[in-house]
């Protein structure tokens, strides 16, 4: 699940703590169940055929160091997709993607860095020199950060050292001096003296500030070692986005050296680290520096996962209800590998678990079922819209998506982007609590058929009504008019963290909630009529929405009769 838009993000406290304060977001909260009661006969075998266990080793398989965390573009994510793949022809799913196989690519592309190379030189006078004697050279291992294009740049190297306290850290600085500061050609290094955010935040106003300044370049120093992670960009290729953000994709390359290589610079001007404390914010080095930097660009993996277990009815197997999740998470940044097990390793082993226990059951549904998991959720539901924009089936046929995203933990007070959320409140609180989202917004029969499932599964229900609406993939089918259903487990205190570990997944619950969505989504496929869009919840939702010029007027799925659809 993303991050909230900063404009729009909203609390989702429960309220077994307080009333969420912002505007849009209502939570109610249902009695406890008595515990899960049985399934029906015509789907209990299938639910019967996948573990906590079975759960437990797919989602360490997903959340494993080889997958690097998933990130969409990321060799980690083909191998993620991979997996899961074959997981779906193990079950012995239909494969309709492309070339018959499970996928469905995105038109997506990376940037390869090719060679990197950071030459300082001086001549033998200790003068600046373009051509001179090179002093030191900082090769591709030794540097870090990402680049979109190639670099070729030289000029006299200059330091800004800049020290921020704490403080700064929640806001953009402005440093005082720089922008009175004449670095047109210069090669400039920047040394940010502060740490966690407060140095990112400071990093962003340099970059913000050298706007029109006319420098060769800018490379950050940072006092500890650096190691290779000098990356390329992945991001969506022109034919499968508009021109602003295909630039915006193009930036400047992002490079910091550091350690040793920042003391041998230092050194030119007989400084130290520990001597910047009390140097001037300016300072120029007798060198010249160089920058050269090739880069190619070459596909890469973002393809969305998707698989068809055939219904049973031969006018009714055309109608198709939709298992969903996202397979992306935030992959590599920097050194660190952010594993996404909650988000989303446990909707995808929640998808997983479905399948099989449709795959397992030997009395098929009348209508099909489309298994599918996205990619580029993380970078703002790309795959699903794809999907949704690129559907290889009539959207029209779709009865309903059902989507799973951060399945595995039970919430807790944590942060959600800047907002503090579910104050007070511990996991111990909320272990038998889900969020149902959606079903409100546009269909009162999907409703009545998610709420009657809970009467065998037994959950704790909070409904939001706005707060999540828009986060996770199922938002790109509502956008078309498909009935959806979004559950998720809550927000907690690794959510986009590396500490989200599968080591912290509640496994029973997860496969509780996989056998809730299967259980609705049999109901769903078996039923003589599907579920329909209420025309008045439509509009309604259509007339607010600040999407709404972009979404059509009548849906994709059938209306109600209420009014002659």
């Amino acid at each position: 699940m993303p991050n909230p838009p900063r404009a729009t993000s909203s609390s989702i406290d429960t309220l077994a703590g307080r009333l969420a304060v912002t505007a849009g977001v209502l939570l109610t909260c249902l009695p406890a169940q008595e515990g899960t009661k049985p399934l029906a006969d015509d789907r209990s075998q299938g639910a019967a055929a996948v573990t906590a266990e079975d759960c437990k080793t797919w989602l360490y398989k997903l959340a494993s160091e080889e997958f690097g965390g998933r990130g969409t573009g990321q060799d980690g994510y083909g191998k993620a997709a991979d997996y899961v793949a074959a997981h779906f022809r193990s079950l012995g799913l239909q494969a309709r993607g492309e070339d018959g196989t499970y996928f469905q690519n995105m038109p997506w592309g990376k940037t390869e860095v090719e060679s990197a190379e950071l030459v300082f030189s001086t001549d033998q006078q200790g003068k600046p020199a373009a051509n001179g004697e090179p002093m030191l050279t900082v090769t591709k291992d030794r540097m870090q950060g990402r680049v979109t294009t190639d670099m070729d740049a030289s000029g006299a190297v200059v330091i800004l050292n800049i020290a921020l306290p704490k403080s700064e850290s929640r806001r953009l600085p402005r440093i005082e001096g720089l922008e009175d500061l004449d670095l047109e050609g210069k090669f400039v290094i920047a040394i940010v003296r502060a740490r966690g955010r407060a140095q990112q935040m400071a990093s962003f106003a340099i970059r913000s500030a050298m706007q029109g300044k006319k420098a060769a370049a800018l490379v950050y120093a940072s006092t500890e070692p650096v190691t290779g992670q000098l990356s390329g960009n992945s991001s969506m290729s022109r034919r499968g986005r508009n021109p602003a953000a295909s630039a915006r994709n193009r930036r400047p390359a992002d490079i910091t050296i550091g350690g040793a290589d920042l003391e041998r610079l230092l050194a030119c001007a007989d400084l130290t680290t520990e001597k910047l404390a009390d140097a001037p914010i300016y300072i120029e080095l007798p060198l010249t520096a160089k920058a050269k930097i090739t880069t190619k660009r070459a596909n890469a993996p973002a393809m969305n996962v998707w698989a068809v277990l055939e219904g049973s009815d031969p006018k009714l197997k055309d109608e198709y209800v939709v298992i969903g999740s996202h397979l992306d998470h935030l992959g590599r940044r920097g050194g660190t590998i952010y594993p996404g097990a909650d988000d989303d390793g446990s909707g995808t082993t929640g998808v997983m678990a479905v399948a099989q226990m449709f795959s397992k059951n030997d009395q098929r549904p009348k209508r099909s079922v489309l298994f599918v998991c996205f990619s580029g959720e993380e970078r703002g539901l790309l795959g699903s819209s794809y999907f949704a924009k690129n559907c290889p089936i009539p959207l029209s046929s779709i009865a309903a998506e059902l989507q799973m995203d951060m399945i595995g933990r039970s919430e807790e007070e944590s942060r959600d982007g800047r907002r503090l959320v579910n104050k007070g409140e511990t996991a111990d609180d909320n272990r038998n609590v889900i969020h149902l989202v959606g079903t409100q917004k546009m269909s009162r029969g999907l409703h009545k058929t998610c709420m009657e499932g809970n009467e065998r599964a037994g959950f704790d229900i909070e409904f939001d009504s706005e707060s999540l609406f828009t986060r996770s993939d199922h938002a790109n089918f509502a956008y078309e008019g498909v009935p959806v259903a979004f559950v998720f487990t809550g927000i907690h205190k690794d959510y986009h963290k590396p500490t989200d570990t599968p080591d912290k997944i509640e496994y029973p619950k997860l496969l509780r909630v996989a056998r809730y969505i299967y259980d609705i989504g049999f109901e769903i496929a078996n039923a003589d009529e599907r579920p329909t869009v209420d025309p008045d919840l439509w509009q309604a939702w259509k007339s607010r929405d600040r999407r709404g010029s972009r979404m059509p007027e009548v849906p994709a799925a059938p209306l109600t009769k209420e009014r002659g659809q």
